[in-house]
């Protein structure tokens, strides 16, 4: 019995004295936004932000529509940022309600050359957008064709081959893929089709979190710290 409790002693002094809490986020978001090198806007606000909680945060790659439905089934624990409202739709999501980032969604194109007014400007054309993109989903209707793609280089690729007249992206986004894919004569037009704020929703088992939360991203942009990561980013991926 000596001999197993000397054991026993001996594993649970080698375990970590502290395990941190970690919370696993979906982003459908590429550059600058979100990035495989965790180098993005958000991947930097979020390892700052959790960090000073004494938190871990893994942001990973999902579709847009299965990163939804994986945060609010509970399967993953949130997502890196969507829509006000969005918890009408999902209702096992809540809202942190300090912003994490201001969108802008933008209508790239070729040829099309139109003054964007809100969805009935749109109407003529052949439109593409991401599917699982809900504000886009929800309000781009009647239009002449309307595709949804899995992926921002789909998108591009189907406007810059001339099969969609316009292709109504996240500003940032579409120009990251108009940029590493090397297209040319690619546009925005203006002004911006909607805009607003984005927020981190949380699977509903972590509410008690909300505040802290909350608390300390406020804190960060009170401080300076968020915009030194806005910033950074930015003036990197503008090079």
């Amino acid at each position: 019995m000596k001999t197993i409790l000397t054991l026993l002693t001996a594993i649970f002094l080698a375990l970590p004295q502290h395990a941190q809490a970690q919370l696993v986020l979906n982003t459908s978001f590429v550059a600058p936004i979100t990035s495989p090198e965790r180098d993005g806007i958000l991947d930097l606000v979020y390892a700052e932000l959790f960090k000073k909680l004494d938190m871990q945060v893994v942001i990973q790659a999902s579709s847009a529509e299965r990163g939804l439905l994986n945060a609010n089934s509970g399967i993953d624990d949130g997502d890196v940022s969507r829509v006000l409202g969005i918890n009408k739709t999902y209702q096992n999501l809540v809202r942190v309600p300090e912003p994490v980032m201001y969108y802008q969604m933008v209508a790239f194109t070729r040829n099309a050359n139109f003054t964007v007014n809100g969805a009935e400007s749109l109407k003529p054309y052949d439109v593409g957008i991401l599917t699982g993109w809900k504000i886009l989903e929800r309000t781009i209707v009647g239009t002449h064709s309307l595709v949804k793609m899995e992926t921002g280089r789909q998108l591009f690729a189907m406007l810059d081959k001339e099969r969609i007249d316009v292709a109504v992206i996240e500003k940032l986004e579409g120009m990251h893929f108009v940029k590493t894919m090397g297209l040319k004569h690619i546009r925005i037009l203006q002004p911006a089709y909607v805009e607003g704020d984005w927020f981190l929703y949380l699977n509903k088992k972590h509410v008690a979190l909300v505040p802290r939360i909350n608390a300390e991203l406020s804190k960060m942009k009170q401080d300076g710290r968020y915009q030194r990561i806005v910033d950074s980013v930015m003036q990197r991926y503008s090079q």
